[in-house]
């Protein structure tokens, strides 16, 4: 996915969205150009309105700089229809009410689960998880997964439904469902782009694997 001018604009924007906030002497170290090369950068997307900065007090010197994303930003990353998705449930609501709503996310929730279970059932627990990481690829998430002693993590650095999620949480509720009932086992959302949090995670435990 090509999202700025040059492949070092690329992996700055990356790095900022999984990291929430970088400073440029730790952009410099990741990205692998000099700390003034970064800033170059830097101000180029600022003026796109792409990232901001904030002071940060680092000890007893002088306060350092923080970069993120702005909330502009989030239209460089892949949302699909979300405006036009967002007239049509609104529509929706209007002439049938707010339970249509909800019976319309289970649908697509039931119907992805019947389709993907297919997909899912030769591989084992693992196999799973890694399938169903590249279907969420597939549907315009960034992923990544982690494996330690008691969950797999999986991390979602942006959200396609986020705008569609803002004012229709049961959209979230049955992406954590559809994850839950193709793994067989309680998905938890730990951190979430809606409460706030730089990324949603997903984990799913381990426990009697």
């Amino acid at each position: 996915m090509h999202i700025a001018d040059g492949q070092t604009k690329d992996k700055i924007i990356m790095l900022l969205k999984k990291t929430g906030g970088l400073t440029a002497e730790e952009l410099s170290k990741r990205v692998g150009i000099t700390p003034m090369g970064v800033r170059q950068h830097l101000i180029a997307l600022e003026r796109k309105n792409i990232i901001s900065y904030e002071a940060r007090k680092h000890g007893i010197g002088r306060p350092v700089f923080v970069y993120k994303l702005t909330a502009s930003a989030d239209d460089i990353f892949q949302k699909g229809y979300s405006g036009f998705t967002l007239d049509l449930l609104s529509d929706l609501e209007a002439l049938d009410g707010r339970p249509k709503i909800d019976a319309l996310f289970k649908r697509r929730k039931d119907r992805l689960v019947k389709e993907r279970a297919r997909l899912l059932a030769p591989y084992d627990f693992h196999g799973k998880i890694m399938a169903l990481s590249n279907l969420l690829e597939e549907d315009g998430y960034l992923v990544e997964l982690k494996d330690d002693e008691r969950h797999y993590d999986l991390s979602l650095f942006n959200c396609p439904l986020s705008r569609v999620s803002n004012l229709y949480p049961e959209a979230c509720n049955y992406e954590l469902e559809h994850v839950s009932e193709l793994l067989g086992k309680p998905a938890v959302m730990a951190k979430a782009i809606s409460f706030g949090d730089p990324f949603c995670l997903v984990q799913i435990p381990k426990d009697n694997l």
